[in-house]
């Protein structure tokens, strides 16, 4: 059982393919060749609308990697969707990359800090900020950087207009591959950062956006505006790459996020304390702003989660896949929740660690995130062995008279 989860100046690349589960696709932007790859269901059909799910990779991140990483197939296949992964430019600014360049090698910015392929989501550092970082070595960055210095800031691919690209890949997909209204944007770190200012542009899509461990940019033009559409927000107050309390391209992330709230004219939010069942002293809240219809805003934080932990099924109690999951398409159909009983299908124990338990015999299939076939076999009375599999993240198929159902299970 599978479930729901005019093009301008595109110019592609090669002929797409129908039946094709993944297609990479170039076009052209602005003179700017870019591309972007796209899951199909298996056993596409164009004869029906499909949602789309769109996800922005973080900084330093490619398409490929974060498709990978996301188990895009599945989320196609499961989700009845078109699943899209955009890739960013590498920085279109020769002096911002030779900048950062000299002054790694002075050991000004950390060795394994890098630029490439940053969205142009407002990522923006004043020129008073990059000043205190040369220290001694200031007086050096006016002829390292002229135009950055003359103009007050540095700003990561800001002439790259993404929000266009997003909107041509989005006709792409309504011309090409029937996409309904349900298109649904998230993105991680600066992947975060450029979903945010999509959702601010008037331009904007996107029925609702996820926000994971983002920030607004301080080149987003949020004067006056609102995103206007549902946001579910994730972050942790001990990320160490986008601070909590405010780095070097962001400002205090629940401030933020209040702000956000606001603008939609939502009221003071609900708290909850999602349950510490792991624990791990690692804990989460949930707080549910009060908005009307249409513009809510739920943001969940952790308390001790490092930046790229909530992609962890195995930590914080909090699985991102099955909270973005219920947030774009009302239920989640990829991990062990509550609205497991909706599919009249629940497990247990998750993590596994030998023989996991059902309410339904089958036929059974895992694979593993990449869509590779592990494992298949039968589940009798309830019960099947998965001992012989190795420790990982897994998607579990249960097919029987009722259709088949599919859970992120974690094997221990």
């Amino acid at each position: 059982m599978k479930r729901i989860f005019i093009a301008l100046c595109i110019l592609m690349s090669t002929q797409l393919n129908m039946n094709a589960e993944s297609k990479k696709v170039t076009l052209e932007v602005d003179g700017l060749e870019r591309s972007y790859l796209v899951y199909t269901p298996s056993g596409f059909d164009k004869s029906h609308g499909h949602s789309v799910l769109m996800i922005l990779h973080g900084l330093n991140g490619t398409s490929e990697g974060y498709a990978e990483l996301c188990s895009a197939q599945m989320l196609s296949d499961v989700n009845d969707a078109l699943v899209v992964f955009p890739q960013a430019l590498e920085e279109q600014s020769s002096e911002i990359k030779g900048s950062v360049a000299l002054m790694k090698q002075m050991n000004l910015l950390p060795a394994e800090m890098d630029i490439k392929y940053p969205w142009g989501a407002g990522a923006r550092i004043s020129a008073e900020t990059m000043t205190e970082m040369a220290g001694a070595l200031a007086s050096l960055l006016p002829s390292m950087m002229p135009t950055v210095m003359q103009q007050g800031y540095g700003e990561l691919n800001e002439t790259v207009d993404d929000v266009k690209f997003i909107n041509q890949i989005y006709a792409d997909m309504q011309n090409n591959y029937n996409a309904n209204d349900s298109f649904f944007v998230t993105g991680a770190s600066m992947g975060g950062a450029m979903a945010y200012k999509y959702a601010y542009d008037k331009s904007c899509k996107a029925m609702k956006v996820c926000i994971l461990n983002g920030f607004v940019g301080a080149g987003v033009d949020t004067v006056g505006k609102a995103i206007n559409i549902p946001a579910l927000i994730f972050h942790s107050k001990a990320d160490a790459v986008v601070k909590y309390e405010g780095g070097m391209f962001n400002g205090p992330i629940l401030s933020t996020v209040k702000t956000v709230a606001s603008q939609n004219g939502c009221g003071d939010p609900v708290e909850k304390a999602v349950a510490d069942v792991k624990d791990d002293g690692n804990t989460v809240v949930e707080m549910d702003f009060s908005c009307s219809a249409g513009k809510e805003i739920v943001y969940f934080e952790s308390d001790n989660a490092a930046h790229t932990d909530f992609l962890n099924a195995q930590t914080n109690d909090v699985d991102f896949f099955v909270e973005m999951e219920k947030f774009f398409y009302g239920k989640s159909v990829t991990g062990n929740d509550d609205n497991l009983a909706d599919l009249q299908l629940s497990f247990y124990p998750n993590p596994v660690e030998d023989a996991l338990y059902t309410t339904e015999d089958g036929l059974c299939s895992v694979k593993d995130v990449t869509g590779r076939s592990l494992f298949a076999g039968k589940v009798i009375n309830g019960t099947v062995d998965l001992s012989s599999l190795p420790a990982g993240v897994y998607f579990f198929f249960l097919e029987n008279e009722k259709g088949v159902k599919t859970a992120r299970i974690v094997k221990k």
